[in-house]
């Protein structure tokens, strides 16, 4: 059966939120407003896990987690707060708390985290499942045994996905990613960094068509290895649209060669590249030497289309962004109805068009619920909207990727960050989660 999960949060639209987000990820919620009332319920019904708030009017989510330790100790709790301190923080977690999240959430973390302390529990004896049975029947980690937030991996494609890119995380030249257009290869690039466990001080450079040179290039790295980089992974996106000359340095670049020999650090490759290889080989947009250097170590990332059970939870988390993005009090959630429409759709340019076509729902007034109406309007909105407009939602989506691999580069300093895009902290703030 699957896992419980008691939900209390003051805040009706956060709990609603919540509520949705759980619900999704098939556990079975009951969510209340009154710690209290919380107190009761949670004394005379059986949950694997708990997910508070910490600032509530009645009584704080420490007090609330103390009371309910007194009945049943072994089970994890998970405190959601909008602002903490550190100190707080950390005494929280000296309390027992499994877990402190701030607003705005991270979805994927949140439930693999939540996932962890289940698993935890039940190693230690302490929750069982409803049926008094011992097997685990959260879909939220799939199986996969290792962090992954690209996908939620509820679908088997992307759960096949994740096991293959997990499988060549060791890759020692090059790894190519090969996907449809509007594929988010930098969050799958930053599940690959994820998976680095060797020791080693690992850094991403990412390069596109319009900055890939060869001086850029060796000065992305240069500036890795000033930040205690021990190895660099230079992501190419978008080979297929590179120039000849281009081609060739990727080509260099991934054997070391050239300007990259002799650079002092180690380097890797990942090719990002729209389409099938042996189509864009016969096409001749790649040569021979390229063709046979990207399919030593290829990776497809499944298109939207294959993951419809990934999209209800992949939607609300970009939800959660724009919602950081327009400083809006409370986050959006979807609709029954809308997230069966969302099922529905072929999604041509992938998460690029699910990630537009969200943005557009939320102007030019924000809502608090995403409607199956508001969403066939923005859906065709979207249909009907000018290259131009297209593009301009393309550069707007790109410059806070951009802006995401800066905050990796520059070891998350949001004032370095400022600096490189030559803006002040608030516009940073308000574009990275």
């Amino acid at each position: 059966m699957p896992h419980s999960v008691l939900i209390l949060d003051d805040d009706a639209d956060f709990n609603s939120l919540l509520t949705d987000i759980f619900e999704q990820a098939d556990y079975v919620v009951t969510s209340l407003t009154d710690p209290l009332q919380a107190i009761h319920v949670f004394q005379e019904q059986h949950f694997d896990v708990v997910v508070t708030d910490h600032k509530m009017p009645e009584m704080s989510g420490a007090a609330f987690m103390k009371a309910i330790k007194q009945t049943r100790p072994e089970i994890p709790v998970i405190m959601v707060s909008g602002y903490l301190e550190n100190d707080t923080i950390r005494e929280l977690i000296r309390e027992g708390v499994g877990g402190v999240f701030l607003k705005p959430l991270n979805i994927f973390s949140l439930l693999e985290r939540t996932t962890e302390l289940i698993e935890e529990a039940k190693k230690l004896g302490g929750a069982v499942d409803n049926d008094g049975g011992s097997d685990y029947a959260s879909e939220v980690d799939t199986k996969l045994g290792f962090p992954f937030r690209s996908f939620p991996c509820k679908s088997e494609a992307s759960t096949r996905f994740a096991e293959r890119l997990h499988s060549l995380r060791d890759f020692e030249h090059s790894l190519t990613l090969t996907g449809e257009k509007g594929t988010h290869y930098r969050s799958i690039c930053d599940d690959i960094l994820g998976f680095c466990g060797s020791g080693e001080a690992e850094r991403f450079v990412y390069l596109e068509p319009a900055s890939f040179d060869s001086s850029h290039t060796v000065s992305l790295i240069r500036n890795a290895v000033e930040r205690g980089a021990e190895r660099v992974t230079c992501v190419l996106l978008g080979i297929e649209s590179m120039t000849d000359s281009q081609k060739k340095l990727a080509v260099a670049l991934a054997k070391s060669e050239r300007d990259f020999e002799g650079i002092g650090v180690a380097l890797r490759t990942v090719f990002c590249v729209g389409g099938d290889l042996d189509s864009l080989f016969d096409d001749g947009v790649i040569d021979e030497n390229l063709y046979i250097l990207m399919g030593t170590a290829e990776v497809r990332v499944p298109p939207l289309r294959e993951c419809v059970a990934d999209l209800g939870l992949i939607a609300q988390q970009l939800l959660v962004d724009i919602a950081h993005e327009k400083g809006m009090k409370a986050v959006p959630r979807i609709e029954r109805s809308a997230r069966d429409l969302l099922k529905k759709q072929s999604w041509d340019r992938n998460y690029e068009e699910l990630q537009s076509t969200l943005r557009r729902a939320m102007e030019p007034t924000p809502v608090e619920v995403l409607t199956a109406d508001l969403l066939k309007s923005a859906l065709q909105a979207n249909k009907a909207a000018s290259p131009r407009a297209r593009l301009e939602s393309h550069l707007s989506n790109q410059q806070i990727d951009f802006m995401r691999a800066a905050a990796i580069l520059l070891d998350g300093d949001r004032s370095d960050v400022a600096r490189f895009f030559a803006t002040d902290v608030d516009q940073i703030t308000s574009k990275l989660k």
